[in-house]
């Protein structure tokens, strides 16, 4: 293993791929960022990185069926998960809960290198533009609730709880996580428009704040 970690970030999250990628870059890393699992299968076979870290969900391929895959092929090298949701561990080398904690990246960076750890600051740049694209997720949240489409509602929620703890909102990942529980628990569906509203709240106050 080189002193410099090549890895690979699979995560369909534009604003969460910048971030945990400028943080593992952060921690000496050399960092390829994909958007789906599909693209780090293709990366991960070519042999010319030391770890995957891989988000579930995502387009095209997801992380459980990359990892999979992978797997078959005869794949050994380390394969992370991460994860606003519980999920088994089977065949992959750990489960990195959402949102990743500073300690989470930094540990998993120093089995695999011998970087020294540094402070990692969100860029004011990125922390706008994720602030930027609230208001498009408000709209989102509010359409899909109107037209009673509720897996795209728990699609989006799931979304939000694993990125805005990530940008120092987890009052943001609290209130999307009772939303997508309770659409993934069947509640009466009654009871989605007071979560909505909290959380469509909260969009609002972070993008004014």
């Amino acid at each position: 293993m080189s002193e410099t970690t090549r890895l690979i970030l699979a995560e369909d999250d534009e604003f969460l791929r910048q971030l945990l990628q400028m943080h593992c870059e952060a921690l000496g890393a050399k960092v390829t960022a994909v958007a789906n699992g599909e693209e780090a299968v293709s990366l991960a076979l070519s042999y010319e990185f030391d770890v995957l870290l891989m988000d579930i969900q995502m387009p095209v391929c997801d992380g459980i069926q990359a990892m999979t895959l992978l797997r078959q092929l005869g794949y050994e090298r380390p394969i992370y998960a991460m994860s606003a949701d519980p999920v088994s561990a089977d065949g992959f080398t750990a489960v990195l809960t959402k949102p990743l904690q500073e300690q989470d990246v930094y540990q998993l960076l120093q089995q695999h290198s011998y970087k020294a750890p540094v402070p990692l600051v969100v860029a004011p740049e990125l922390l706008q533009q994720f602030l930027h694209s609230l208001p498009g997720l408000h709209t989102q949240l509010s359409r899909c609730h109107l037209e009673q489409n509720w897996q795209e509602l728990q699609r989006l929620s799931h979304k939000l709880k694993g990125s805005a703890g990530s940008f120092g909102y987890p009052e943001i990942s609290t209130a999307a996580n009772r939303l997508q529980q309770a659409i993934e628990q069947q509640q009466p569906v009654t009871s989605f428009a007071p979560l909505v509203t909290k959380l469509s709240q909260l969009l609002q106050e972070a993008n004014h704040g």
